[in-house]
C-alpha cells in the first residue's frame, strides 16, 4: 500500500501545485477537479444483517479514467452506539452526493461528522489507503473476526470469517483493518483473547474522533452493539486550490460489532 514512488508522485504533485497556485492567482482562473467515484459490484452489508458471512464490503476501485492529479482511493469510516444516529448522518451526507454538489458529500462526511480514513494493522502512514496503480481493482475489507469458534483454514475460509483486507483478489495478510491511528482494532470486545496488554482490543470512548457517542445509548433491540458505516472516496491533489478534491462518496453500508459475536 506504501511505496517510495507513491510518495515521490506526491512530492511532485505538491510543488505542482504551489506552482500552479501562484500562475492561477495571478490569472484569475479557477478550476473544477472531475473524478470518478468507486462503484460497488458486490456487497454493501446493512447493520441489521443476521448472518456474518455477508458482514464485508465490497466495491471496484475506479482508476483507469481518471485525471492525472489522481492519487487513490480513500476508505472512511464511522462508529454508532445507535443506528438511528447512523441513519441520520448516513443520509444527510448521501443527500447532496450528487453531481452538481461536487465534493459536497465527501466534504460534509470528512468535516462535518468527522469521518475517519481507516487504518490497517501496519502503519500506512499519511497515504491513501489504496494508491493509484492506473487499474481497477476490487477490494474486500472485512473489519472484525466473525469466526464464532469454528476456526479457518487457508485464505478463502479467512476471507469469508476473519478480518482482513483483499486486493485485486490476493490476500494482504499483514493489513488488517484497524481504526486511525493503526494501534485499536474494530475487535471491541476482544473474542479473539489477543488483546495486547488492554490496549488493542477496546470499546469505543465517548470523545473519540472516529465515534459518535449517542447518550441515549444502545439502539433499542441492540444492547451491547456497535455500527460501524464506511464510504469510499477517490481523492486527488488539485493543483489549482492545492487542496484535496474528492468525487462523490460510495456507500459501502455498515456492519454490526456484537457482544459475543
Amino acid at each position: 500500500m506504501k511505496d517510495a514512488g507513491f510518495m515521490q508522485k506526491n512530492l511532485f504533485l505538491l510543488i505542482l501545485c504551489i506552482t500552479a497556485g501562484i500562475f492561477v492567482s495571478s490569472c484569475g482562473l479557477e478550476e473544477v477537479l472531475s473524478l470518478d467515484a468507486p462503484t460497488v459490484t458486490q456487497n454493501n452489508p446493512l447493520y441489521s444483517g443476521d448472518d456474518p458471512l455477508y458482514y464485508y464490503h465490497a466495491f471496484y476501485t475506479e482508476e483507469a479514467k481518471q485525471p492525472e492529479e489522481f492519487i487513490g482511493t480513500e476508505v472512511y469510516y464511522k462508529i454508532y452506539n445507535n443506528y438511528s444516529s447512523l441513519n441520520s448522518q448516513r443520509s444527510a451526507i448521501l443527500s447532496v452526493n450528487t453531481s452538481s454538489n461536487s465534493s459536497a458529500a465527501a466534504t460534509r462526511m470528512i468535516e462535518t461528522y468527522t469521518y475517519q480514513p481507516l487504518g490497517t494493522s501496519e502503519n500506512t502512514g499519511n497515504v491513501v489507503f489504496v494508491p493509484s496503480t492506473g487499474v481497477n481493482r476490487r477490494i474486500i475489507i472485512r473489519v472484525k473476526n466473525y469466526q464464532n469458534g469454528t476456526g479457518y483454514s487457508g485464505d478463502s475460509d479467512r476471507y469469508h470469517f476473519a478480518a482482513c483486507v483483499r486486493i485485486a483478489d490476493s490476500l494482504y495478510e499483514p493489513y488488517i483493518p484497524y481504526r486511525t491511528g493503526n494501534s485499536k482494532s474494530f475487535d471491541f470486545f476482544d473474542y479473539d483473547e489477543d488483546n495486547k496488554g488492554g490496549t488493542r482490543d477496546v470499546e469505543p470512548a465517548e470523545g473519540d474522533t472516529d465515534y459518535y457517542y449517542n447518550s441515549s445509548g444502545f439502539s433499542d433491540g441492540y444492547d451491547n452493539t456497535y455500527f460501524v458505516q464506511l464510504f469510499a472516496v477517490a481523492k486527488a491533489w488539485n493543483t489549482t486550490t492545492c487542496a484535496p478534491s474528492y468525487s462523490l462518496v460510495l456507500d459501502l453500508g455498515s456492519v454490526p460489532i456484537r457482544k459475543g459475536e
